[in-house]
Parts: structure tokens; sequence; C-alpha cells
């Protein structure tokens, strides 16, 4: 998509399926071919690409969340009844382990089929081989955010106190200490950068190689999604109903003032870069609206706002098309695809 107008866009929304209850969350696979969705009603269910569904019974309460692997053969899932699971294409269970204390968090790492979740204390890791996963030591404080870096070597764990990298051993190799709430980490696919998304309404950055960092701060609440475009050199962020994009190319961000953006009357729920156009970012918000945007410092960055009559609780970019897959609060998964209108 290469205009700037929303004259030039058309949008299609269809519901593929509808859970019983509220969707936490939402992943599309690697191919683009399949949907998986978790509800707090502890159901999962996979949506084939001939539109066929297949629900499972998931956990006992809330299924916090369901991903795919990168390999794109299974998908985990962790609820808070402290299991964390493995799941094969069909609905089969390859693995599980349980433990205490809810879970808040799962992320695959990219060169294995392994999978870490945040459950309690813990930093927990489960591989789809049935292997013996590394076991972390427990932390002093509960583990909100995990993410792997990009080569699958680190495994980040934020926590209050700070950020906590894992490699191969129980003890974390490194941490980078910080006095506040960490809700979300999100690592760069350069491997340069780990950014913090915090409880005080701020952003916190280190540099991976020597520990060096900056804050940024003034949000109008608590940051709970940030987004790394996959050059590594835009970072977005958003809280409430305001997006942030922050420049990391030279030496970063230090000293320089983002580009804002406003266009959802509620808060965001759903950011990402479109795969399928790097430059391109994309939200959905509580209000129902779903956005696309085009970073620019001057002018308008707002490319195209469609509105639905849903309440938006999660939101995935398709890798292979320019669609969005989003949860709602009612159970629907809602497909919003955008496409161009020829001759305009």
């Amino acid at each position: 998509m290469s205009g700037s107008l929303r004259s030039t866009l058309s949008v299609t929304e269809q519901v593929l399926t509808k859970l019983p209850d509220y969707v936490n969350d939402i992943d599309v696979s690697p191919d683009g071919r399949r949907v998986v969705a978790c509800s707090v009603s502890g159901d999962i269910c996979i949506v084939e690409e001939d539109g066929s569904v297949r629900f499972l019974k998931a956990h006992e309460g809330d299924v916090v969340h369901a991903k795919w692997s990168r390999s794109g053969q299974f998908v985990a899932s962790c609820g808070i009844d402290g299991a964390l699971r493995i799941w094969d294409g069909v609905g089969s269970l390859v693995n599980e382990s349980q433990h205490k204390g809810w879970a808040t968090c799962l992320a695959w790492r990219a060169d294995v089929d392994e999978v870490a979740a945040g459950i309690g204390r813990r930093a927990v890791r489960l591989l789809a081989n049935r292997m013996n996963p590394v076991k972390h030591v427990e932390l002093k404080t509960t583990v909100e955010s995990v993410v792997w870096s990009n080569d699958g070597r680190y495994l980040f764990a934020g926590h209050y106190g700070g950020v906590s990298v894992f490699q191969g051993a129980p003890n974390p190799v490194k941490v980078f200490p910080w006095k506040g709430a960490p809700l979300t980490v999100a690592a760069s696919p350069d491997g340069r950068w780990i950014v913090s998304g915090n409880q005080d309404a701020s952003l916190h950055v280190w540099k991976f190689s020597n520990g060096s960092e900056l804050q940024m701060t003034g949000f109008a609440t608590k940051v709970l999604l940030a987004a790394w475009r996959r050059d590594s050199l835009r970072l977005a962020n958003a809280s409430m109903n305001e997006i942030s994009e922050w420049d990391f190319s030279g030496k970063g961000p230090k000293g320089s003032k983002p580009i804002g953006m406003l266009g959802h009357s509620s808060r965001i729920v759903g950011l990402g870069y479109a795969p399928t156009d790097p430059d391109l970012l994309g939200s959905v918000a509580t209000d129902g609206s779903a956005c696309l945007w085009r970073p620019v410092k001057s002018g308008n960055s707002l490319v195209h706002t469609h509105g639905t009559q849903y309440v938006f609780t999660s939101m995935r970019w398709s890798t292979t098309e320019l669609r969005m897959v989003c949860g709602t609060s009612t159970g629907e998964v809602v497909s919003v695809s955008f496409n161009e209108v020829a001759g305009q």
C-alpha cells in the first residue's frame, strides 16, 4: 500500500468464529493461514484457512495467552491455573508443566520449539520435544513479561526491580536494574536495545552491550504496549489512546522528541508494524476502531480509520497480507482486511 489518503482503501470485516467469553489473546500462524485465540472461559480456538474451527478446553479459568511457535507446528497456552501447555496443530496435548501462581506472559523462542512463560516469580520454560528445559531460579518479584532475543540466545524477564537476562543456566547472566515495575519488555530485532513499558507511565531503555540507560516519561497512563519496527530503527508504544514513535537510528532517542499520534477515543489494546509493509503501523482500541499509521514528523500520520461495533481486546497482524485479526470483549474473532482501491 503506497497511498496515504483514506479514499485509497476499502475494508473487509469478517467474524471468523466466536468464543464463549472475552478474548484475552490472539495470534496468527507464521504462514498466515491459521489463527489461535484464547478466552477467559478457559477455551482456545484454532481457526483453519478453510474456515473450520477447533475448540479446546485448555485451562481451568482464564487462558491468559495463546501463541503459535515460530515453526508453526505448535500452539502454547498459559493460564491463571499456573499451567503452561503445548498443543499440536490438531489440538492434541504435546507437553505441559504446572506451577504455583498465575501466568502473566508467554513467548516462543525463534530457533527451537521452546516456549517461556512468566508464572509467579519464575520464568518457566517448556520444550515441545519433552526434553528437560533449563529451570531458572525464583526471582524476588512476580515476572510480568518475557521475551526472547531474535536469535534465541537470551531470555529477558521483566519484574519489579528491572529486567533479568537468562541464557543456558538457572541464574541470570545479567540484570538491568531499575526501581520500577515493567509491564512489558521488548527486545530490538538487532539485539542492541531492551525496552520496558512501565506501571509509572514511563519507558525505560537499556543498551544491551554496556547497560547504559535512559527513561522517557510523561505518558498519560501505564505503558502496556511496545513494538519494534523490523529494522530496529523505530519503536512505537501506546499509553491510553495515544501512540508515540521513537527514533532509534544512530545513538538512539536520547534528547529527541517522539512522533505523537492520536486517532482513537479510548484505550489502545493492540499495536504493531505490518509484516507486509514495515513502515506501516497498526493499532486497535476498545472503542472498536482500527487505525493505520505512516508516522511522519510533520503532517498527518493517520492513513485510515475503520470503525466497528466491537470492543476490541487484542490484535495481531497477518504475516502475508494487510489484515488484522482481533479479539473482542464478547468473544468474537474478527478479521479486518485493508485493500487498496484500484484507480485511486
